[in-house]
Protein backbone atom coordinates (compact mmCIF):
# COMPACT_ATOMS: atom_id res chain seq x y z
CA UNK A 1 0.00 0.00 0.00
CA UNK A 2 1.48 3.33 -1.10
CA UNK A 3 1.22 6.66 0.73
CA UNK A 4 -2.14 7.86 -0.64
CA UNK A 5 -3.87 4.47 -0.66
CA UNK A 6 -6.55 3.01 1.57
CA UNK A 7 -6.91 -0.64 2.57
CA UNK A 8 -10.58 -1.64 2.41
CA UNK A 9 -12.40 -4.67 3.75
CA UNK A 10 -14.97 -5.57 1.09
CA UNK A 11 -18.47 -6.11 2.46
CA UNK A 12 -20.29 -6.32 -0.89
CA UNK A 13 -19.21 -6.23 -4.53
CA UNK A 14 -21.22 -6.34 -7.74
CA UNK A 15 -20.87 -7.91 -11.18
CA UNK A 16 -21.08 -5.89 -14.41
CA UNK A 17 -20.84 -6.87 -18.06
CA UNK A 18 -17.60 -4.86 -18.19
CA UNK A 19 -16.13 -7.17 -15.53
CA UNK A 20 -16.87 -10.20 -17.66
CA UNK A 21 -15.42 -8.51 -20.74
CA UNK A 22 -12.20 -7.50 -19.02
CA UNK A 23 -11.64 -10.94 -17.52
CA UNK A 24 -11.79 -12.52 -20.97
CA UNK A 25 -9.72 -9.62 -22.39
CA UNK A 26 -12.58 -8.59 -24.66
CA UNK A 27 -13.23 -5.15 -23.16
CA UNK A 28 -14.10 -2.73 -25.94
CA UNK A 29 -14.05 -5.67 -28.32
CA UNK A 30 -10.52 -6.56 -27.22
CA UNK A 31 -8.99 -3.57 -28.99
CA UNK A 32 -9.24 -0.74 -26.50
CA UNK A 33 -9.16 -2.04 -22.92
CA UNK A 34 -6.79 -4.79 -21.90
CA UNK A 35 -6.68 -6.72 -18.67
CA UNK A 36 -3.42 -7.19 -16.85
CA UNK A 37 -1.84 -10.55 -17.68
CA UNK A 38 -2.31 -12.83 -14.66
CA UNK A 39 0.53 -14.84 -13.14
CA UNK A 40 0.53 -17.45 -10.34
CA UNK A 41 2.07 -14.87 -8.00
CA UNK A 42 -0.27 -12.07 -9.09
CA UNK A 43 -3.61 -13.52 -10.22
CA UNK A 44 -6.17 -11.35 -12.00
CA UNK A 45 -9.02 -10.45 -9.63
CA UNK A 46 -12.34 -9.46 -11.18
CA UNK A 47 -14.77 -6.76 -10.14
CA UNK A 48 -14.67 -2.98 -9.92
CA UNK A 49 -17.77 -1.97 -7.92
CA UNK A 50 -17.59 -2.30 -4.13
CA UNK A 51 -18.72 -1.18 -0.68
CA UNK A 52 -16.85 -1.82 2.53
CA UNK A 53 -15.00 -0.51 5.58
CA UNK A 54 -11.60 1.20 5.77
CA UNK A 55 -9.08 -0.97 7.62
CA UNK A 56 -6.00 1.26 7.39
CA UNK A 57 -4.71 4.30 5.52
CA UNK A 58 -1.41 5.44 4.06
CA UNK A 59 0.52 8.34 5.63
CA UNK A 60 -0.66 10.83 2.98
CA UNK A 61 -4.39 10.08 3.39
CA UNK A 62 -6.19 13.08 4.89
CA UNK A 63 -9.96 12.55 4.70
CA UNK A 64 -10.46 8.87 5.50
CA UNK A 65 -9.87 6.87 8.69
CA UNK A 66 -10.17 3.27 9.83
CA UNK A 67 -13.80 2.36 10.39
CA UNK A 68 -15.22 4.64 7.67
CA UNK A 69 -17.95 3.06 5.51
CA UNK A 70 -16.93 3.60 1.90
CA UNK A 71 -17.70 2.63 -1.69
CA UNK A 72 -16.29 3.19 -5.13
CA UNK A 73 -15.33 2.03 -8.61
CA UNK A 74 -11.87 0.66 -9.25
CA UNK A 75 -10.13 1.63 -12.49
CA UNK A 76 -9.04 -1.87 -13.43
CA UNK A 77 -8.75 -1.07 -17.16
CA UNK A 78 -6.17 1.75 -17.28
CA UNK A 79 -4.69 2.12 -13.79
CA UNK A 80 -4.78 -1.67 -13.37
CA UNK A 81 -6.05 -1.30 -9.80
CA UNK A 82 -6.84 -4.50 -7.88
CA UNK A 83 -10.24 -6.03 -8.43
CA UNK A 84 -13.00 -6.19 -5.84
CA UNK A 85 -14.10 -9.84 -5.89
CA UNK A 86 -11.95 -10.41 -2.83
CA UNK A 87 -12.05 -9.95 0.93
CA UNK A 88 -9.84 -6.84 0.68
CA UNK A 89 -8.67 -4.30 -1.86
CA UNK A 90 -6.64 -1.08 -1.97
CA UNK A 91 -7.62 2.17 -3.67
CA UNK A 92 -6.25 5.73 -3.95
CA UNK A 93 -7.96 8.11 -1.52
CA UNK A 94 -9.42 10.36 -4.30
CA UNK A 95 -11.21 7.31 -5.75
CA UNK A 96 -12.95 6.36 -2.49
CA UNK A 97 -16.38 7.75 -1.57
CA UNK A 98 -17.70 7.90 2.00
CA UNK A 99 -21.21 6.60 2.61
CA UNK A 100 -23.53 9.62 2.52
CA UNK A 101 -26.09 10.24 5.27
CA UNK A 102 -29.53 8.99 4.21
CA UNK A 103 -32.21 11.46 3.09
CA UNK A 104 -34.63 12.48 5.88
CA UNK A 105 -36.91 9.58 6.75
CA UNK A 106 -35.04 7.11 4.53
CA UNK A 107 -33.24 4.02 5.87
CA UNK A 108 -29.46 3.91 5.89
CA UNK A 109 -27.81 2.59 2.74
CA UNK A 110 -26.75 -1.04 3.06
CA UNK A 111 -23.47 -2.38 1.72
CA UNK A 112 -25.32 -4.43 -0.90
CA UNK A 113 -27.32 -1.40 -2.04
CA UNK A 114 -24.19 0.73 -2.27
CA UNK A 115 -22.36 -1.89 -4.31
CA UNK A 116 -25.40 -2.20 -6.59
CA UNK A 117 -25.66 1.56 -7.12
CA UNK A 118 -22.10 2.78 -7.69
CA UNK A 119 -21.77 1.92 -11.40
CA UNK A 120 -25.36 2.91 -12.12
CA UNK A 121 -24.88 6.30 -10.44
CA UNK A 122 -21.75 6.78 -12.55
CA UNK A 123 -23.20 5.78 -15.95
CA UNK A 124 -26.94 6.40 -15.62
CA UNK A 125 -26.36 9.63 -13.69
CA UNK A 126 -24.22 10.92 -16.56
CA UNK A 127 -26.80 9.91 -19.17
CA UNK A 128 -29.54 11.58 -17.15
CA UNK A 129 -27.58 14.84 -16.92
CA UNK A 130 -26.93 14.72 -20.69
CA UNK A 131 -30.67 14.51 -21.33
CA UNK A 132 -31.67 17.60 -19.35
CA UNK A 133 -31.04 20.26 -22.05
CA UNK A 134 -33.31 18.35 -24.44
CA UNK A 135 -36.00 17.63 -21.84
CA UNK A 136 -36.02 21.24 -20.66
CA UNK A 137 -37.18 22.36 -24.12
CA UNK A 138 -40.21 20.05 -24.13
CA UNK A 139 -43.56 21.09 -22.67
CA UNK A 140 -44.56 17.46 -22.00
CA UNK A 141 -41.32 15.46 -22.20
CA UNK A 142 -41.39 11.80 -23.17
CA UNK A 143 -38.52 9.31 -22.96
CA UNK A 144 -37.81 5.69 -23.85
CA UNK A 145 -35.36 3.56 -21.82
CA UNK A 146 -34.08 0.56 -23.82
CA UNK A 147 -32.72 -2.17 -21.53
CA UNK A 148 -34.61 -0.69 -18.60
CA UNK A 149 -34.57 -3.79 -16.40
CA UNK A 150 -30.79 -4.06 -16.00
CA UNK A 151 -28.73 -2.67 -13.15
CA UNK A 152 -28.09 0.59 -15.00
CA UNK A 153 -31.45 1.03 -16.69
CA UNK A 154 -33.47 0.44 -13.52
CA UNK A 155 -31.63 3.26 -11.75
CA UNK A 156 -32.22 5.60 -14.70
CA UNK A 157 -35.96 4.82 -14.65
CA UNK A 158 -36.02 5.78 -10.96
CA UNK A 159 -34.06 8.99 -11.61
CA UNK A 160 -36.48 10.03 -14.32
CA UNK A 161 -39.51 9.17 -12.18
CA UNK A 162 -38.08 11.18 -9.28
CA UNK A 163 -37.53 14.23 -11.50
CA UNK A 164 -34.03 14.30 -10.05
CA UNK A 165 -33.14 17.55 -11.82
CA UNK A 166 -34.76 19.41 -8.93
CA UNK A 167 -37.42 21.10 -11.00
CA UNK A 168 -35.40 22.10 -14.06
CA UNK A 169 -37.86 20.14 -16.16
CA UNK A 170 -41.16 18.39 -15.57
CA UNK A 171 -41.31 14.67 -14.83
CA UNK A 172 -41.17 12.95 -18.22
CA UNK A 173 -43.50 10.26 -19.45
CA UNK A 174 -41.37 7.09 -19.23
CA UNK A 175 -41.60 4.13 -21.59
CA UNK A 176 -39.46 1.20 -20.42
CA UNK A 177 -38.34 -1.52 -22.84
CA UNK A 178 -37.71 -4.89 -21.18
CA UNK A 179 -38.58 -8.58 -21.24
CA UNK A 180 -41.80 -10.19 -20.04
CA UNK A 181 -40.60 -11.12 -16.56
CA UNK A 182 -39.70 -7.51 -15.71
CA UNK A 183 -42.82 -5.70 -16.89
CA UNK A 184 -44.41 -5.38 -13.43
CA UNK A 185 -41.09 -4.38 -11.83
CA UNK A 186 -40.64 -1.54 -14.32
CA UNK A 187 -44.08 -0.18 -13.49
CA UNK A 188 -43.23 -0.38 -9.79
CA UNK A 189 -40.06 1.64 -10.37
CA UNK A 190 -41.97 4.41 -12.12
CA UNK A 191 -42.43 3.57 -15.79
CA UNK A 192 -45.69 4.88 -17.26
CA UNK A 193 -45.67 2.40 -20.14
CA UNK A 194 -43.75 -0.82 -20.73
CA UNK A 195 -42.84 -2.35 -24.09
CA UNK A 196 -42.13 -6.09 -23.97
CA UNK A 197 -39.42 -6.54 -26.58
CA UNK A 198 -40.25 -10.25 -26.91
CA UNK A 199 -43.56 -9.21 -28.48
CA UNK A 200 -42.19 -6.58 -30.87
CA UNK A 201 -39.82 -3.64 -31.23
CA UNK A 202 -40.32 -0.36 -29.44
CA UNK A 203 -40.15 1.33 -32.84
CA UNK A 204 -43.47 -0.32 -33.67
CA UNK A 205 -45.04 0.18 -30.23
CA UNK A 206 -44.20 3.88 -29.73
CA UNK A 207 -45.68 6.58 -31.94
CA UNK A 208 -43.28 7.93 -34.54
CA UNK A 209 -41.84 11.35 -33.74
CA UNK A 210 -43.29 11.41 -30.21
CA UNK A 211 -40.20 11.03 -28.00
CA UNK A 212 -37.67 13.60 -26.79
CA UNK A 213 -34.91 11.29 -25.53
CA UNK A 214 -34.07 7.64 -26.10
CA UNK A 215 -31.69 6.07 -23.55
CA UNK A 216 -29.99 2.96 -24.91
CA UNK A 217 -28.44 0.28 -22.70
CA UNK A 218 -28.72 -2.44 -25.33
CA UNK A 219 -26.76 -1.12 -28.31
CA UNK A 220 -26.92 -2.17 -31.92
CA UNK A 221 -28.32 -0.93 -35.21
CA UNK A 222 -31.87 -2.04 -34.39
CA UNK A 223 -32.02 0.17 -31.29
CA UNK A 224 -30.61 3.10 -33.28
CA UNK A 225 -33.08 2.55 -36.12
CA UNK A 226 -36.07 2.40 -33.78
CA UNK A 227 -34.70 5.41 -31.88
CA UNK A 228 -34.53 7.53 -35.03
CA UNK A 229 -38.11 6.53 -35.83
CA UNK A 230 -39.65 7.54 -32.50
CA UNK A 231 -37.57 10.68 -31.80
CA UNK A 232 -38.97 14.13 -32.45
CA UNK A 233 -36.93 16.62 -34.45
CA UNK A 234 -34.41 17.99 -31.99
CA UNK A 235 -34.57 14.88 -29.82
CA UNK A 236 -31.50 13.06 -28.51
CA UNK A 237 -30.34 9.45 -28.61
CA UNK A 238 -28.03 8.68 -25.66
CA UNK A 239 -26.30 5.30 -25.65
CA UNK A 240 -24.08 3.47 -23.19
CA UNK A 241 -23.08 0.88 -25.79
CA UNK A 242 -22.95 2.22 -29.35
CA UNK A 243 -23.85 0.75 -32.74
CA UNK A 244 -23.11 -2.89 -31.85
CA UNK A 245 -24.78 -4.90 -29.11
CA UNK A 246 -22.70 -7.24 -26.97
CA UNK A 247 -19.40 -5.39 -27.40
CA UNK A 248 -17.10 -7.20 -24.96
CA UNK A 249 -18.79 -10.57 -25.26
CA UNK A 250 -15.87 -11.70 -27.42
CA UNK A 251 -12.76 -10.34 -29.12
CA UNK A 252 -13.87 -8.64 -32.32
CA UNK A 253 -12.11 -9.04 -35.62
CA UNK A 254 -10.25 -6.03 -37.01
CA UNK A 255 -13.11 -5.33 -39.39
CA UNK A 256 -15.77 -5.66 -36.69
CA UNK A 257 -13.98 -3.36 -34.29
CA UNK A 258 -13.37 -0.69 -36.91
CA UNK A 259 -17.01 -0.96 -38.01
CA UNK A 260 -18.11 -0.30 -34.42
CA UNK A 261 -15.58 2.49 -33.80
CA UNK A 262 -16.20 4.22 -37.13
CA UNK A 263 -19.96 3.88 -36.74
CA UNK A 264 -19.84 5.40 -33.28
CA UNK A 265 -17.59 8.26 -34.43
CA UNK A 266 -19.83 8.95 -37.41
CA UNK A 267 -22.95 8.99 -35.24
CA UNK A 268 -21.33 11.36 -32.75
CA UNK A 269 -20.22 13.74 -35.50
CA UNK A 270 -23.60 13.74 -37.24
CA UNK A 271 -25.41 14.16 -33.93
CA UNK A 272 -23.27 17.18 -33.05
CA UNK A 273 -24.06 18.91 -36.35
CA UNK A 274 -26.52 21.83 -35.83
CA UNK A 275 -28.52 20.81 -38.91
CA UNK A 276 -28.93 17.19 -37.78
CA UNK A 277 -32.49 16.03 -37.10
CA UNK A 278 -31.46 14.20 -33.89
CA UNK A 279 -28.61 14.46 -31.42
CA UNK A 280 -26.45 11.43 -30.61
CA UNK A 281 -24.33 11.08 -27.47
CA UNK A 282 -22.28 8.38 -25.74
CA UNK A 283 -22.87 8.31 -21.99
CA UNK A 284 -20.77 6.98 -19.15
CA UNK A 285 -17.02 7.49 -18.92
CA UNK A 286 -14.14 6.06 -16.94
CA UNK A 287 -13.75 5.72 -13.16
CA UNK A 288 -13.39 7.02 -10.53
CA UNK A 289 -16.83 7.72 -9.16
CA UNK A 290 -17.09 11.05 -7.34
CA UNK A 291 -19.03 11.69 -4.15
CA UNK A 292 -20.98 14.48 -5.88
CA UNK A 293 -22.22 12.14 -8.61
CA UNK A 294 -23.12 9.35 -6.18
CA UNK A 295 -24.90 11.71 -3.79
CA UNK A 296 -27.02 13.20 -6.58
CA UNK A 297 -28.49 9.75 -7.11
CA UNK A 298 -28.82 8.27 -3.59
CA UNK A 299 -29.33 11.43 -1.52
CA UNK A 300 -30.92 14.05 -3.78
CA UNK A 301 -33.10 11.59 -5.71
CA UNK A 302 -33.27 8.85 -3.02
CA UNK A 303 -32.62 6.15 -5.65
CA UNK A 304 -31.22 2.69 -4.94
CA UNK A 305 -29.81 0.08 -7.27
CA UNK A 306 -32.07 -2.92 -7.81
CA UNK A 307 -30.41 -6.10 -6.50
CA UNK A 308 -31.56 -8.91 -8.77
CA UNK A 309 -29.48 -11.65 -7.15
CA UNK A 310 -27.53 -11.59 -3.86
CA UNK A 311 -25.03 -14.40 -3.34
CA UNK A 312 -22.40 -15.43 -0.78
CA UNK A 313 -18.77 -15.16 -1.82
CA UNK A 314 -17.93 -18.72 -2.85
CA UNK A 315 -16.44 -20.19 -6.02
CA UNK A 316 -19.79 -21.68 -7.02
CA UNK A 317 -21.58 -18.38 -6.41
CA UNK A 318 -19.03 -16.42 -8.42
CA UNK A 319 -19.54 -18.79 -11.33
CA UNK A 320 -23.31 -18.46 -11.00
CA UNK A 321 -23.21 -14.66 -10.76
CA UNK A 322 -20.85 -14.17 -13.69
CA UNK A 323 -22.93 -16.52 -15.82
CA UNK A 324 -26.10 -14.64 -14.94
CA UNK A 325 -24.62 -11.29 -15.93
CA UNK A 326 -23.06 -12.72 -19.10
CA UNK A 327 -26.53 -13.91 -20.15
CA UNK A 328 -27.74 -10.26 -20.12
CA UNK A 329 -30.86 -11.36 -18.22
CA UNK A 330 -29.88 -10.69 -14.61
CA UNK A 331 -32.99 -8.61 -13.85
CA UNK A 332 -31.02 -6.18 -11.69
CA UNK A 333 -27.54 -6.20 -10.18
CA UNK A 334 -25.80 -9.38 -9.09
CA UNK A 335 -24.09 -8.74 -5.75
CA UNK A 336 -21.67 -10.88 -3.74
CA UNK A 337 -22.39 -10.24 -0.06
CA UNK A 338 -19.32 -11.13 1.98
CA UNK A 339 -21.42 -11.24 5.15
CA UNK A 340 -23.83 -13.90 3.91
CA UNK A 341 -23.39 -17.32 5.43
CA UNK A 342 -21.49 -19.76 3.26
CA UNK A 343 -23.09 -23.16 2.91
Amino acid sequence: MVKNQVLIEIKATAVNVDDVALLQDAGGGGWFFHARTPTPAAPLVGGMEYAGVVLSVGPSVQHLAPGDRVLGLQDVAFQKMPGTWAERTVAPEPDVVKFPPPPPGAPELTFAQAAATAMAAFVSGDMYERSLPTLAKASSPRVVVVGASGGLGSVLVQLLAANASGGRTGRPHITAVCGTTNVDRMRRLGADEVVDYTKGSFGAAVAAGSVDVVFDFRGGREAERDGRKVLRRGGTFITAVGPMSGVGDRVLTCGEWHSWACGLTCNLCIGACPCSRHGYQMGGGLPPLSAAVFNRVVVDANVRGEVGLELPFTEASVREGVGKVASRHAGGKVVFNMEMARE
